[in-house]
């Protein structure tokens, strides 16, 4: 007899927790379709920002459909009257860094934008730094990183964070390289 009762509580506690947690996947998904559309909408207005932040001279973009290899960091490429922005989304030391890079006509970067990253706070966070990333401005293609002082085509590691210097590094060569594919130097 006490067996039985033990049985009917075990399913009693079973059902209940069954409860609990269809009620609360349903919560979930009621604010899930609640919060989609608000999040989408503004990934899209940091994507705009970011767009216009390292390609000012821009009017409009039109986005260039081309399949991108999954070997590259690059997410997606816009065209417009002024050059190209690329996305890219290279593995730095905390995950990926989601960046944006402008391109002018002769194949030159015109600035990059970190859209979002996870990188430590105080080292390879500096990447957000607009005094660090303004030293991609006007490289070209085989950026180099470098410990001791850039000289030419190279840019200054961010101290004990070398792994995201050459991760945004790696980010902005495959944009030149995929620019200068689809007809940066027109």
């Amino acid at each position: 007899m006490h067996r039985k009762r033990e049985g009917f509580e075990i399913i009693r506690v079973g059902i209940i927790l069954f409860i609990i947690t269809a009620v609360a996947a349903l919560i979930l998904a009621m604010v899930n379709n609640v919060t989609a559309p608000i999040i989408a909408e503004q990934e899209s207005l940091k994507m705009e920002e970011a767009m216009t932040e390292v390609l000012p001279d821009a009017n409009t973009f039109e986005e260039v459909p081309l399949e991108l290899s999954e070997d590259l960091s690059l997410t997606r490429i816009y065209e417009s009257d002024a050059g190209f922005v690329v996305f890219a989304s290279p593995k730095g030391y905390g995950g990926e860094i989601s960046m944006a890079v402008g391109i002018d006509k002769e194949l030159k970067v015109t600035g990059i934008s970190i859209i979002s990253q996870g990188e430590t706070a105080g080292l390879g966070a500096k990447c957000t730094e607009p005094e660090w990333q303004k030293q991609f401005i006007g490289k070209t293609e085989n950026i180099e990183v470098s410990k001791n002082g850039a000289k030419g085509n190279q840019i200054d590691a961010i101290s004990s964070a070398t792994i995201t210097s050459k991760a945004v590094t790696r980010g902005v060569n495959e944009a030149l390289a995929a620019v200068k594919i689809i007809g940066g130097d027109e």
